[in-house]
């Protein structure tokens, strides 16, 4: 369970790096080298699904499940007023006084920034069913794995096919199935999956630099990307990139805390102290890029896109976790994390839900 730690680390900063290339791409001039190598970036939502379905799989009951939606629901309203408020003093409150102020603030509820703690909340509510996963025969676990890696293709030619017509498709939800799966998976299997990862952590490794080539050399020589035939075929191979990816980032870390070395000692309390900080990370970090991308306003369209990203992305870490601490050590913690107030932060018990 140990290499759920380094995990939580490398999922906060994926998240953010998302986000932050997202905000740079709107602000500076991209180009198209940079933008196909940003593109193998691991998608930070998939990973945050993943270690969420894990962790209820492996430790949740029905007890655990309400006392978990008691501390998010907190915090989760609590940032819905902030960031309602800020969306109308940024751009006023609109001609229809208070139904304008509802209406901003159940549209808060349902966009980007606080879009972790819902599915956070929707993982939550579907722990009888991840239950009953872990507890299926292994043959069926591989069947169900099978099935939901094969509709995970159909569902990006779906997509595709409706850009046309501007299908609300994400609303569908039907994105995740394959990482919740997975997640209760391996949570059923952790023992068996350890051994096999560990055995063949640099032939993984190996595949993935394969990959990544690749997918380049084919982004790069590719006449026209945006073609139907040319985007389902990259988008299909980002897809299992990111199951690459994610499957690659678990055996790392499960061999990096195996290891019982000092970099293995500093990873866990890293990733534990992570943990302690709450919802915080999650539901501050863009607005915290919020502020930074305007106070770099007046200089950002003269930054190269890469930079800028990476500006916005280790800014906005690093801000993120500093206002994440103070919080933590004042009466608004609760509020505003989802952790009691304390003086002095501590490692949380890695078998605590985050």
């Amino acid at each position: 369970m140990h290499f759920i730690s380094p995990l939580r680390i490398i999922m906060f900063l994926t998240v953010v790096w998302n986000h932050a290339e997202s905000f740079a791409r709107v602000r500076t001039t991209d180009d198209r080298f940079t933008a196909v190598l940003f593109d193998l970036s691991p998608e930070g939502r998939f990973v945050f699904v993943f270690i969420t379905a894990f962790l209820i799989a492996r430790s949740a009951s029905t007890s655990s499940a309400i006392g978990r939606l008691v501390a998010i629901v907190g915090p989760l309203l609590v940032w819905c007023a902030l960031y309602a408020g800020v969306e109308m003093i940024a751009n006023g409150p609109g001609p229809g006084g208070i139904g304008s102020v509802l209406s901003s603030f159940l549209t808060v509820l349902v966009e980007t920034p606080l879009y972790f703690v819902i599915v956070t909340i929707q993982l939550t509510l579907l722990t009888p069913l991840i239950q009953v996963m872990v507890r299926l025969e292994r043959r069926a676990q591989i069947v169900l794995v099978t099935v939901a890696a094969t509709a995970q293709i159909a569902v990006v030619a779906l997509d595709l096919a409706l850009a046309t017509v501007q299908f609300p498709f994400g609303a569908l939800c039907i994105w995740y199935p394959l990482w919740i799966i997975g997640g209760a998976v391996l949570a059923a299997n952790l023992e068996v999956v350890t051994g096999w990862f560990r055995a063949n952590l640099l032939r993984m490794l190996a595949v993935l630099g394969m990959f990544a080539a690749a997918y380049v050399g084919i982004a790069t020589s590719v006449d026209d990307p945006g073609a139907f035939g040319s985007n389902l075929l990259l988008r299909e191979l980002r897809s299992a990139w990111n199951v690459l990816v994610g499957t690659t980032l678990v055996a790392t870390c499960m061999q990096l805390v195996a290891s019982n070395g000092r970099w293995s000692a500093r990873a866990k309390r890293a990733g534990e102290r992570m943990q302690d900080l709450g919802y915080g990370l999650f539901l501050a970090h863009e607005l915290v890029l919020h502020g930074l991308a305007t106070a770099l306003a007046p200089v950002s369209g003269t930054v190269p896109f890469p930079v800028l990203t990476l500006i916005l992305w280790a800014g906005a870490a690093a801000a993120t976790l500093g206002f994440v601490l103070v919080a933590r050590r004042t009466p608004l913690s609760w509020s505003l994390t989802g952790r009691p107030m304390q003086r002095r932060v501590v490692r949380a018990s890695v078998h605590e839900i985050a």
